[in-house]
């Protein structure tokens, strides 16, 4: 091994060059503000405002134009009491629409933090490190199955937003045809579910001895894995149906069953984790397993009784071409993702047990804050296929501005919540003081990965709604080669996140300029250069 004065210079040398790269890419909201207008750059007078992204922020509520400009200075002065503007009526109605749906993406990684909290106070150091591979085998697993929610959100917002006999509903939209297109993708969710339940059932001690978890840690991340894994049928037929009621323009139904759901994980938490049971890992899996087997009934019955319920069959030709058109490129894009998050998960766990528990704390942390992006990301997805199809650029390139602002804005705040979190709370999910040490550590590494991913995942739902497939795979498989790199120089849980960093805010500039500037599929549509074109 190499000796002390070599590693301490290693890390001098790394650290500089990992932190010279973050830098330069956590301007990535501001520059995602400047580049949701191109025309910014067009003129010398807007060169120069472009030079303040947080003014340039603010401004986009009102019009890209000068000339919309010239006509508002023209104008009388009453005018300037008249109603709101379009753009800014689309951000409520954005908002209404986000808030409720950005309850329901909170809880389950909340509830990740619930669940760390009583196993890191309860068991200790040990127990949180266990759950740290023991989520990576369920959670990754899920995570690489999330094509079949994506599909269900492109297939369904279109047949939601088709014609009924010729004509377009008012009040709402095809239900019939939205329940129909969300059969194939519900039914593979349940079977794909059955067979990861089986690979959980009777593979999971040789999959942690794959990954080279320590055996001290082996049996609580096997109990915590088995438990979970028992019902992974439910989590994805649950993915399937929340995809179906937000699509249907219904957030508030799934947010009261989850918020449900959470208070019941609390309480079994509490039962099986610490008193009368105190199962530990295991304890707390339970109460999430028991958790989701009761909200995704629950989710089951509301779809039936708003006649959303799918029909179970088996995907005709037809259908199975149409899902294949997400499913086969999601599933590579996918991969690359999760290939990241594993390295990561390796490079912590050759740091040791105080140092892997300090990464489970700040992943989960990070897991939750970055997902306040994703209603934003739903949003896109939900919204912009029937626009692209109707080759409506204005309204595109409104929609497109409207996700990349609030996302941009959301970035600033959510980030430096997390920091505050790391910095402060970590305490509430460990008492042990190395393991609060390295959290806080950290923390300026976790807010720029949160501030950056948040955009990232805007921009990510817009793409995918657009169906540019072939950049995401490509420029994922580039940043996931680049953030491999990096992780051989990491000595630190800092250092990690920082790789990651690295990665999302190259995705996130490539993704919003590209669009801004008019390449791909979607940033034709805006322009008004062409439909779009499948990848």
């Amino acid at each position: 091994p190499p000796s002390p004065s070599s590693e301490q210079a290693k890390m001098t040398v790394v650290t500089p060059r990992l932190g010279l790269i973050t830098l330069l890419l956590s301007s990535t909201p501001l520059a995602a503000c400047a580049f949701s207008n191109p025309r910014s750059f067009s003129s010398v007078s807007h060169a120069r405002r472009s030079f303040s992204p947080i003014a340039k922020c603010i401004s986009l509520s009102a019009s890209n134009d000068d000339d919309a400009s010239t006509k508002a200075a023209a104008a009388p002065s009453e005018t300037r009491i008249s109603a709101p503007s379009s753009s800014s009526s689309s951000k409520r109605e954005m908002l209404k629409f986000a808030i409720p749906a950005l309850g329901i993406y909170l809880t389950n990684p909340l509830l990740s933090n619930i669940d760390n909290a009583f196993v890191g106070r309860t068991v200790g150091p040990a127990g949180l490190a266990a759950l740290s591979p023991a989520t990576l085998c369920i959670d990754q697993a899920l995570y690489l199955f999330s094509f079949l929610s994506r599909a269900t959100t492109g297939l369904v917002s279109r047949a939601f937003a088709s014609s009924v006999n010729g004509e377009h509903k008012s009040g709402g939209g095809n239900t019939d045809a939205a329940r129909d297109a969300a059969s194939a993708p519900l039914t593979v969710s349940f079977f794909c579910g059955a067979i990861l339940s089986l690979v959980y059932a009777f593979f999971t001690p040789n999959i942690l001895k794959k990954l080279k978890v320590d055996p001290l840690l082996q049996t609580s991340a096997t109990s915590y894995i088995h438990w979970r894994g028992a019902i992974a049928w439910a989590a994805l037929a649950q993915s399937v149906s929340l995809s179906l009621f937000i699509v249907t323009k219904d957030a508030i139904t799934p947010l009261k069953i989850i918020s449900c759901a959470a208070i019941l994980n609390v309480i079994g938490d509490a039962a099986f984790c610490v008193w009368p049971l105190r199962g530990g890992c295991g304890g707390a899996a339970a109460a999430t397993a028991l958790a989701t087997l009761v909200s995704t009934g629950w989710m089951v019955k509301s779809l039936k009784d708003r006649k959303l319920w799918p029909k179970l069959r088996l995907p005709k030709k037809k259908e199975f071409a149409a899902m294949s058109e997400f499913t086969g490129p999601l599933l590579l894009i996918t991969f690359t993702r999760m290939g990241g998050f594993m390295n990561m998960q390796k490079k912590a766990m050759s740091l040791g047990v105080e140092a892997l528990a300090g990464y489970q704390l700040c992943m989960n942390l990070m897991l939750f804050f970055i997902l306040f992006g994703e209603p934003l990301s739903q949003l896109g997805q939900t919204k912009l296929p029937a626009i692209i199809d109707a080759n409506d650029s204005a309204q595109a390139k409104a929609t497109f501005k409207s996700i990349i602002t609030l996302s941009t804005f959301a970035a600033f705040g959510v980030a430096a919540v997390a920091y505050l979190t790391a910095t402060f709370g970590s305490g509430m999910f460990s008492s042990a003081a190395g393991v609060q040490a390295i959290a806080r550590s950290a923390a300026p590494a976790l807010l720029l990965a949160v501030a950056q991913t948040i955009v990232g995942i805007a921009a990510d739902g817009c793409l995918m709604a657009s169906r540019d497939f072939g950049f995401m795979l490509y420029t994922g498989i580039g940043t996931f080669l680049l953030q491999t790199k990096l992780l051989q120089y990491c000595n630190s849980v800092g250092d990690i996140l920082m790789t990651f960093t690295v990665r999302l805010g190259m995705y996130s500039v490539l993704a919003v300029g590209r669009t801004a500037f008019g390449y791909g599929n979607l940033g034709r549509a805006i322009h008004g250069k062409s439909k779009l074109v499948s990848s």
